[in-house]
């Protein structure tokens, strides 16, 4: 099952983790702690700690997997340097955990192909502007140094485009079969909360959010 991940932040926030001065490295720092916090290896029940070499492992020993964040990846990220193949999906997984933490709010659509396909014929039937559609949000880059993957797509919308989506797709809801009305209906109403942050974002001195999208396949 496919899932957009939809994040409202500016494009320039996210940029800027990628040459991060040192307050922003330190508040992506604290972040990463509190989301992956280390893992360490239990104390294993009685006659088992004398068993095998799984077991030669001290109890508390912290567990490293190929998933597991690494201070180079965040060393690496934070200062915009390439990233190996390997290391991309920890790297992903890492920014974002940033944007979730910092973003104004998110939205979550599951689609497979086949639910994407058919939502996206009903919502040219009702005459949704074909700029608006879903499988649009990842044409423009983000325009960070982190190559994506296979299985993996970004993008983001501007601001305005994202607020005329809102109202675009609120004018197709009565239009829309039950099962793609229930995927369209809150999707635009995250898309009018746009407006609410654009008129905050001055007094908390950041810029008004863009829609941000990580398509995982």
């Amino acid at each position: 099952m496919g899932e957009l991940r939809l994040y409202a932040i500016g494009v320039d926030e996210v940029r800027d983790v990628f040459c991060a001065p040192p307050e922003l490295a330190a508040e992506f720092r604290r972040i990463v702690a509190e989301e992956f916090p280390p893992r360490t290896l239990p104390k294993p029940p009685g006659m088992l700690s004398k068993l095998g070499p799984l077991f030669r492992r001290p109890p508390g020993a912290v567990v490293v997997g190929p998933d597991t964040p690494l201070e180079s990846d965040v060393a690496n990220l934070l200062a915009g340097r390439f990233i190996q193949p390997d290391r991309q999906p920890v790297a992903w997984t890492l920014l974002e955990a940033y944007l979730a933490a910092t973003a104004w709010s998110r939205h979550r659509i599951e689609l497979d192909v086949t639910r994407f396909n058919d939502l996206e014929f009903d919502l040219a039937r009702s005459g949704l502007d074909p700029r608006f559609g879903l499988g649009k949000l990842v044409n423009r880059e983000l325009g960070v140094p982190l190559q994506t993957y296979p299985g993996l797509s970004t993008g983001y919308t501007p601001h305005a485009v994202a607020l005329d989506a809102a109202a675009a797709w609120r004018n197709v809801l009565p239009q829309l079969s039950p099962p793609n009305h229930a995927v369209a209906e809150p999707y635009a109403a995250w898309l009018a909360q746009f407006h609410h942050y654009a008129q905050a974002a001055p007094a908390k001195n950041r810029p008004i959010p863009d829609l941000i999208v990580v398509y995982r396949a």
